[in-house]
């Protein structure tokens, strides 16, 4: 042969590639009969080619007695007909006491003076790139749902769901220690499993023998290659046979100061071997600081709210005359904000800034609050000190910008004729925005020292008059449109009469309390 010569066509050295590859080669006849195949795809089928030869694979039922078929796709089954070209197919490989393995397969027609005189087919072991996507997949679907879950719980049941869909389990659930033995928190699947199965311990065995409380126990994954074989779970056989369920993982999963464990049922034997096994601890580990960041998350929520509480309240008990109007507020401003289409994160956010707008309140004398007359020039100073106060305040407690922003400028208007920065339009934030309408209107429907309380009619028409000038147009529209609806407040817990300070309608109860 010339030495420039690619060998690729020459005979002898086709043989030799047939022999050492690891791709398997199977020729079919246009009758669908096995007529010669290379050692790998004997190897990859448990066989010999001798057993391939004269074959005909269509049948899809058995090779020998050792063999049988699972398709992600029942027309792959296609591949194995030799009167028929197929690509792509993904075919399963069920051996005794051998975990599945995933086959791709695809045909090739051998056509010779135009007519077809058989097919080749190739047959590659993709079984580790299969689950390695699919536990790939499986791990960005789980992060992306847990980390967007509001609460622990919310978290554990979508990573028993994902691993169910799309992890491809047949069950899957979560255990937490109890005083004697464990209780199903969150399940996912073919759950009817789970409805007669206990995992309680013995009073004399402190550990019952099942993988679960075993996990939990020792603190480290348990996994049963063979249901049916393994003597401990001897209990659950019958009703395991019953679901087709022929392997289990466990593993010990933390949950704060409880300890819990993730249990997956599968139907193929021998499905957790050590690379999925593997994969599931590092998916474990990331499931428990995603759960941890949930937990944290909620705990930070929940004193959040309890900061701002107390916060109120301490401002209501500084000023009577406060009483229930920041709340009546903060109520109006989630209204305005659903009214505008804001998004839920946006409206529970200016809703609780608006319980706080006037917390600076605090320190401003409680007998320049009360006045029913109007005020010295240094009385409405002290008063309108209570917006940079308030900044302040929420300010070193910690609390998002947006409650620093709103406790700072509800009383600026889009003139700059408010303050205590004299902004302007575009500088006055959406949130100030909203909290500035509802201030307003709540102060001009609730009785005040210095004059009575006017009605829902008037507040429109104040507002109606101010759009635009004084007020966001499109928070002042859609305060009328919650008007015209037929809003009104919620009546008050506080019996006392209630104040927003120093808003008032422009031109009416101004003269009675600026200086």
């Amino acid at each position: 042969m010339d030495d420039n010569a690619s060998p690729m066509r020459s005979e002898r050295y086709l043989a030799e590639y047939l022999d050492v590859t690891d791709i398997g080669f199977v020729y079919f006849d246009v009758r669908g009969v096995v007529r010669d195949c290379n050692t790998a795809i004997a190897r990859l089928l448990h066989t010999t080619t001798d057993q391939l030869i004269g074959l005909r694979l269509g049948s899809m039922v058995r090779l020998g007695a050792s063999l049988s078929f699972a398709f992600d796709d029942p027309a792959a089954a296609r591949a194995f007909d030799g009167t028929r070209i197929y690509r792509g197919a993904v075919v399963g490989f069920v051996f005794p006491d051998e975990p599945r393995r995933w086959l791709a397969v695809d045909s090739y027609p051998i056509v010779s003076d135009g007519q077809l005189r058989g097919v080749v087919a190739t047959l590659t072991d993709m079984t580790a790139a299969r689950t390695s996507e699919r536990m790939l997949r499986l791990m960005a679907d789980v992060t992306r749902t847990i980390a967007t879950s509001p609460s622990q719980d919310d978290a554990l049941q979508s990573f028993v769901d994902r691993l169910a869909s799309v992890g491809e389990f047949t069950i899957a659930w979560v255990t937490v220690e109890s005083e004697r033995g464990g209780v199903v928190a969150h399940r996912a699947g073919e759950v009817a499993y789970l409805d007669e199965v206990s995992f309680e311990a013995p009073p004399d065995a402190p550990i019952w023998r099942g993988p679960t409380l075993r996990a939990i126990g020792t603190q480290q994954p348990v996994a049963v290659d063979v249901v049916a074989r393994d003597a401990d779970l001897s209990p659950w056989h019958e009703r395991a046979a019953y679901f087709g369920i022929e392997s289990f993982v466990a593993l010990p999963l933390s949950l704060g100061r409880q300890r819990g464990a993730l249990t997956i049922a599968a139907k193929d034997k021998f499905a957790f071997d050590a690379v999925v096994l593997a994969e599931l601890r590092a998916l474990v580990a990331e499931v428990e600081l995603l759960v941890a960041h949930s937990r944290t998350r909620a705990e930070l929520e929940r004193s959040l709210r309890g900061t701002v509480s107390a916060m109120v309240r301490l401002t209501e008990i500084r000023d009577p005359y406060t009483a229930g109007h920041q709340a009546r507020v903060s109520s109006l401003s989630r209204r305005l904000a659903e009214q505008l289409g804001w998004g839920a994160d946006d409206v529970d956010l200016v809703s609780s800034a608006a319980a706080l707008h006037d917390v600076g309140k605090i320190a401003v004398p409680s007998e320049i609050l009360g006045r029913p007359g109007a005020l010295s020039a240094l009385e409405f100073e002290a008063v309108a000190r209570h917006a940079e106060l308030g900044a302040e305040i929420v300010d070193e407690a910690s609390l998002s910008s947006v409650y620093v922003d709103v406790a700072r400028h509800h009383h600026e208007r889009l003139d700059g004729s408010g303050y205590p920065d004299g902004l302007a339009d575009g500088a006055i934030s959406p949130y100030a925005r909203v909290v500035a309408v509802a201030d307003v209107v709540e102060a001009m429907v609730h009785h005040r020292p210095y004059r009575p309380a006017w009605s829902l009619a008037d507040a429109r028409e104040e507002l109606r008059g101010g759009s635009g000038v004084l007020y966001d147009s499109a928070v002042a529209e859609a305060c009328m449109s919650l008007i015209d609806e037929g809003f009104v407040f919620e009546a008050s817990s506080d019996s006392g009469p209630s104040s927003s300070g120093l808003t008032a309608p422009a031109g009416t109860a101004s003269e009675k309390r600026k200086p």
